[in-house]
């Protein structure tokens, strides 16, 4: 008797409610995977809202200074730009249940960072994408205490992927 392949719908209906247009366009070689990716922005935004619709675009530090002089009017490469469609509005779960927008990240920056604040490459982008990702759901730490309630949720979310909290001294 051959033994039943088991079937974990979870994963198709996961796969259902979050979609994720991955571009890589940096000549970095050190990135995480797409999957890599995928999870972490989906652990950020799963209790906010039921679906999400997500372009994760990675780009070399020229066209990421581009990219961050046109939208912010700074003229540096930045680490990760979070577009959402819903710009300026806190509005998870309030008024619609998809989350659409776009996260940019420069390889480069993000390895440049890590190295300087002796943090694995591994878990600076974890961060960052997770970081970038609550952006798009609106929260923001222009305000301190907006930044402290960021950063909690940043610790917590990290935490339970076994990330230390990369904001401890």
């Amino acid at each position: 008797m051959k033994k039943q392949t088991k079937h974990f719908p979870f994963l198709r209906v996961q796969q259902q409610r979050f979609q994720l247009a991955y571009i890589n366009d940096s000549s970095a070689t050190d990135t995480p995977t797409e999957k890599q990716f995928y999870q972490w922005i989906w652990h950020a935004l799963k209790n906010f809202y039921r679906y999400a619709e997500i372009s994760l675009v990675l780009l070399d530090e020229e066209a990421a200074r581009q990219y961050n002089h046109d939208y912010r009017g700074k003229d540096y490469a930045t680490n990760v730009l979070s577009f959402a469609h819903n710009e300026g509005e806190f509005s998870y779960a309030e008024q619609e249940d998809t989350l659409r927008g776009d996260l940019i990240i420069c390889p480069q920056v993000v390895a440049k960072e890590a190295a300087e604040q002796g943090k694995s490459l591994h878990d600076h982008f974890a961060h960052l994408v997770i970081h970038g990702t609550l952006h798009l759901i609106g929260f923001d730490h222009i305000e301190d205490e907006e930044a402290e309630e960021m950063e909690a949720l940043e610790t917590k979310l990290l935490a339970q992927l076994n990330i230390a909290d990369p904001y401890a001294a």
